[in-house]
């Protein structure tokens, strides 16, 4: 085989899509999961980066749809160029704040980041479902996810080694920003690997249709709404608003309690704990031997179960902290570390596992090619609603209590419809994906007609 017909099939494989993708997730939403896992951006004070956190879901709550819109008229990889633009001025606007206070450019910073991560999450989520093989679904989304963890444990490592002889309360060392700042400058030429759906060359021989349509405005409104009417997406919209809605307060938690090398810590163990956890997650909701229904509603009641285990155990934390309130805690010399520290790791399980069980239990239903980009928008858009307006809670009330107890009486409302979503589940055989196939493929007719029937399958 000559070299360039080689390098050709490696470089449009699916499984370097994959890699791809992982590696933008890496130095993207990765990093900045990182940062936010050191709790309030890394700062000593929750109260601005807060501010910054609300202004920036507030954009993509409203830039995420639109971004499904373009997706279907520029391209995949052109909103992904965008998305890969603006979280290295969120980072930077952190650094400044850290180190002479200064607050315009963490402001300017939440909204370049906020637009730019709008088009990221709405790109990176269609690319995980439009790309893979029928069969190498799991193997492509694990690929992607496994690099997303390895960012943050990768920058949580960075920051522990950078924090370890700092045992007070206080803001990360400034080098760590530098660092991870460095790592997000990688994400923008790198965005240019990716490979447009129609020239990924898939193992099994299939060939994917371009995801660009020259419909009107009108008709691509006419597929948002349709999507948005659909009984999953509405049934299951108040879980994924719930399901990152107390991240808030174990960012403040972190803050307010503990030192800066123990929110280090944190923030690795984060990575470590919700990467083990994603495997682990898609290993079982993959089982083969169990009918689809059943593995919804065992692993639904599991989920809740757990994470009702989370929400007692952080009650009779935060009600401690208000009656003895303590800050700057660390692991040595302080015995309430291991019962405030160790014990909200754990929980982290509860919280990734629901988070990827929406994501299952959403892609388990069949969506037209046009239709992913608007689902992956509505459900980002819903995931930085419920962030927004709960780090909006946390700047307007700064009692850890009170954004604790709103977190709770949101996701047992989101229980209701959710739990409604899971009872409709059946075992009826979902179609694969249909595509042009290379007698076809220049086609016209052809391209016309398959385009018609694209739709998905996942896993179950």
């Amino acid at each position: 085989m000559p070299f360039q017909s080689c390098f050709t099939r490696i470089y449009r494989a699916t499984f370097f899509q994959a890699i791809v993708i992982g590696f933008l997730s890496f130095t993207q939403p990765g990093i900045w999961s990182a940062i936010a896992g050191l709790g309030g951006g890394g700062l000593e004070n929750v109260t601005t980066a807060n501010t910054a956190s609300s202004i920036l879901f507030g954009i993509m709550f409203f830039f995420s749809p639109i971004f499904g819109f373009l997706a279907n008229r520029w391209g995949i990889r052109p909103i992904l160029n965008i998305g890969t633009v603006g979280y290295v001025f969120w980072s930077a606007g952190l650094y400044k704040n850290s180190k002479d206070g200064s607050e315009a450019l963490i402001i300017a910073g939440a909204v370049l980041c906020g637009i730019s991560a709008s088009a990221f999450w709405t790109g990176e989520a269609t690319v995980a479902i439009l790309y893979p093989e029928q069969n190498q679904r799991g193997l492509f989304i694990g690929t992607w996810q496994i690099l997303n963890k390895v960012g943050g444990l990768i920058a949580g490592a960075i920051s522990v080694a950078l924090n370890i002889k700092d045992g007070e309360k206080g803001a990360v060392s400034l080098n760590t920003y530098v660092v991870l700042l460095a790592i997000q400058c990688l994400g923008f030429p790198a965005s240019f690997l990716l490979s447009p759906p129609e020239k990924v060359i898939r193992s099994d021989g299939s060939k994917l249709l371009s995801n660009l349509r020259n419909k009107t405005i009108k008709d691509e409104m006419k597929t948002f709404f349709r999507v948005l009417r659909r009984k999953e997406v509405i049934g299951l919209a108040p879980l994924f608003i719930a399901v990152v809605w107390f991240n808030t307060w174990q960012s403040n938690y972190m803050t307010n309690h503990f030192s800066v090398r123990a929110r280090s810590l944190s923030s690795l163990l984060t990575a470590l704990i919700c990467g083990a956890t994603d495997v682990v997650a898609g290993q079982l909701l993959d089982l083969k031997f169990i009918r689809r229904s059943l593995k919804v509603k065992v692993s639904w009641v599991f989920g809740v179960l757990m994470m009702s285990g989370f929400f007692i155990y952080s009650l009779v934390l935060q009600k401690q902290f208000d009656i003895n309130p303590e800050s700057g805690i660390d692991w040595h010399g302080n015995s309430r570390f291991a019962r405030a520290f160790i014990p909200f790791q754990v929980f982290k399980i509860s919280g990734e596992f629901i988070f990827n069980w929406c994501y299952w239990v959403i892609g388990a239903y069949q969506f037209s090619s046009e239709e992913i980009p608007h689902v992956s928008g509505i459900i980002r858009s819903l995931e930085s609603f419920g962030q927004c307006i709960a780090f909006v809670i946390a700047v307007v009330d700064t009692n850890d209590m009170t954004s604790l107890i709103v977190s709770v009486i949101i996701f047992y409302v989101a229980v209701i419809p959710a739990s409604f979503v899971v009872s409709q589940v059946t075992d009826e055989a979902i179609e694969g994906i249909t595509v042009a196939s290379h007698e076809d493929e220049n086609s016209e007719e052809g391209i016309e007609k398959h385009s018609e029937h694209i739709i998905i399958e996942n896993v179950a």
